[in-house]
């Protein structure tokens, strides 16, 4: 296969915040570059590039992935991790908690809880719309940060700052997305200007001086789960500031060929997933292959608050399953943005008379 002349990627503009989505097409939607670094001594990467004054999360910011049973089984998952470690009794805080689902499971199981996050739009009054300030307190036994760190710049400051608030000497569970695991499986559409830092077990073991008390990759090993005591933070850790450059097409050298391997689809795509993989992807495939891109009709998603609206930048709408049969012909083929997703999306169309549906994974 012969391959077009190389996109200069680090030139590339992308959406500060993938998981907006556009209520008409041609938005102007802020954007930035993305300039990785590598913190070789504490095996952390993080986006020099990242300007925090253009983040601004609201109502409108939806990350939610748990209507999908394959997410519900993972947030379950991490339920049971915490029930075996902590009590019925034990106080939790969850910070950046979302739209309140994991914090509602929580709720179910807990007496003592609550939580914070500014792009909450529920009714939870144990839910506060705001962040975390030095005015807060925080006396609880466990802190929660799922998927909250890698948004945050700085974050060993940010662990710092919890624990001097902190009065309880707590533990705190995070989960992040594996870096390694991005590294293994090359999905370059799960570096994204938004997450200002990436994570690996190793750099968890440099947070807390190697005092994990519970270390475990969960969902499908994309993710990565730590539990550890807050006062354990390594007071060296910001010690060491050496890093070096590390751009993406170094990190994902078959980038564009993993773009180019889209260019025998003759027929109608589909991408299922209308969140940060499927938007990202998309980004690279307009720039790189945009023949192929013209064969993308629409993405697909079971998350109601997301139909009719569009992906930035690629301007695809988005429509619901349902709404898809209509367009669906023998012969077209369905780009899943998450292969734990795969199985969820091919049990959907076992009840409908397709000849042949074509399945692909970005992933």
């Amino acid at each position: 296969m012969k391959l077009p002349y190389r996109p200069k990627i680090e030139k590339m503009l992308f959406p500060v915040l993938t998981n907006l989505r556009n209520t008409k097409k041609k938005v102007k939607n802020i954007k930035g570059k993305i300039q990785l670094k590598y913190h070789y001594i504490n095996d952390f990467v993080f986006n020099s590039a990242f300007d925090e004054k253009k983040i601004k999360y609201s109502k409108n910011y939806n990350n939610e992935q748990s209507l999908s049973s394959v997410f519900q089984t993972h947030l379950n998952d991490v339920l049971k991790i915490i029930k075996s470690n902590f009590k019925k009794e034990d106080r939790i805080i969850e910070i950046g908690c979302g739209k309140g689902t994991f914090f509602e499971i929580l709720e179910k199981n807990y007496k003592y809880v609550r939580g914070f996050d500014t792009s909450y739009d529920g009714k939870n009054k144990k839910i506060i719309k705001r962040y975390v300030t030095k005015k807060d307190e925080i006396n609880e036994k466990l802190i929660i940060l799922r998927h909250t760190l890698e948004h945050i710049p700085n974050p060993y400051d940010f662990l710092n700052f919890l624990k001097e608030i902190s009065i309880s000497n707590p533990y705190i569970l995070i989960e992040v997305p594996d870096f390694e695991w991005i590294k293994l499986k090359q999905t370059f559409f799960d570096i994204t200007y938004e997450h200002a830092n990436y994570f690996t077990m190793k750099t968890f073991e440099n947070l807390f001086s190697k005092k994990i008390f519970f270390k475990k990759k969960v969902f499908g090993k994309q993710y990565l789960l730590v539990i550890a005591k807050l006062n354990n933070l390594n007071k060296d850790y910001k010690k060491t500031i050496k890093c070096k450059n590390l751009p993406i097409d170094k990190i994902f050298p078959n980038l564009v060929k993993q773009i180019m391997n889209y260019s025998n689809i003759n027929q109608n795509i589909f991408i299922w997933g209308a969140a940060t993989k499927g938007l990202m992807f998309l980004i690279y495939l307009k720039k790189i292959n945009p023949l192929i891109f013209k064969n993308v009709k629409f993405a697909v998603d079971i998350d109601k608050k997301k139909h009719n609206k569009f992906l930035q930048i690629v301007d695809i709408k988005i429509i619901s399953p349902k709404k898809l049969l209509k367009f669906m012909k023998n012969g077209d083929t369905i780009i899943v943005a998450n292969s734990n997703y795969l199985s969820e999306v091919q049990k959907y169309f076992e009840k409908f008379k397709f000849k042949k549906i074509n399945y692909k994974c970005i992933d």
